[in-house]
């Protein structure tokens, strides 16, 4: 009989030692990181998933930072339109930043400045979501803010090239558009593939410049995916901004609804909407990318629930 006590009393004691690291886990959020096994369509699942969820802290936390570029773009363009001559004649017949020419080349750099932010605010905000918090806007804002000049330098950096891009599509005529046409697309896929991840990797590592190099690290890993990415989701956001963008003339198609002089206006709006949700959109989802490339390549989640189970090491 003592020997049955002394095997129930091991096995009452394995338990209980078994039951431990779940009572000391109990305490930690659950994380919410799963491995996809698709890299590409389980990262844009991801992204739709979130969105669907947390709609609400994604736009408004970016629209913190879309409106008020989209109000520097506006005041320069006033400013720009206001000294037309002036602006104009700046480079002599060439216009190369003239009020027109200028306007459009200030745009697209205001819109990838944009696109830079939201990534960073979404990465961060992705990160602990998957982490298992329950993040809000402006803890997810105020680490932006911080890095804010880190984050101006790495997009200088690392998007050099899309400002020669568009300085050369606002310039161009159509002889060079047709050429640009055959160019443009596979050479802004691959340069954007290679610094695809720096914004996540800076905002979830804590890195700063190093992050072009880490990023250049983790996309080579699964370079495949990473440029089928790039290319899965400009299609798919080229699609949802032209849906959206131009709801008012498919309104319109219908002759049931007319807007008639304020169709400028409306038409307005709706592109800032569609730029509204396409940019977090691709951004959540290339911040899940990270997150799955560091799973597959490098064992993120068993790293978290080795960390939840058993606590972080010093």
């Amino acid at each position: 009989m003592s020997q049955w006590v002394g095997i129930e009393s091991e096995a009452d004691g394995g338990q209980v030692a078994r039951r431990a690291p779940q009572v000391a886990a109990a305490g930690r959020p659950a994380p919410r990181l799963r491995r996809a096994e698709r890299l590409i369509l389980g990262s844009i699942d991801g992204a739709a998933h979130v969105l669907q969820r947390r709609a609400r802290d994604v736009l408004v936390g970016s629209a913190v930072f879309m409106v008020p570029m989209v109000g520097v773009g506006v005041l320069l363009a006033v400013l720009a339109f206001d000294r037309f001559d002036t602006f104009d004649s700046v480079l002599g017949d060439r216009g190369y930043i003239g009020a027109e020419s200028g306007f459009a080349f200030l745009a697209i750099a205001l819109q990838s400045f944009t696109a830079h932010l939201i990534g960073a605010y979404t990465a961060v905000y992705l990160v602990r979501y998957q982490m298992g918090g329950s993040p809000g806007i402006g803890e997810c804002v105020r680490p932006v803010m911080r890095r804010l000049p880190l984050l101006a330098v790495t997009w200088v950096i690392t998007h050099w090239w899309a400002l020669l891009f568009g300085l050369w599509l606002v310039n161009a005529n159509d002889a060079t558009l047709v050429a640009l046409v055959w160019i443009l697309p596979p050479t802004a896929a691959t340069l954007s593939t290679c610094v695809l991840l720096v914004t996540p990797v800076m905002m979830g590592e804590g890195l700063g410049v190093a992050a072009i190099a880490r990023s250049w690290r983790l996309a080579r890993m699964r370079f495949g995916a990473a440029f089928g990415f790039v290319v899965a989701c400009s299609v798919l956001a080229v699609l949802l901004f032209s849906f959206i963008a131009f709801l008012p003339q498919l309104a319109e198609a219908t002759g049931l609804v007319t807007f008639g002089s304020y169709m400028w206006l409306v038409q307005g709006v709706t592109t800032q909407l569609a730029l509204l949700v396409v940019i977090p959109f691709t951004a959540i989802a290339t911040s899940q990318l990270y997150l799955q490339i560091r799973v597959h390549a490098e064992g993120l989640d068993l790293v978290v629930a080795a960390d939840r189970a058993f606590g972080r090491r010093p």
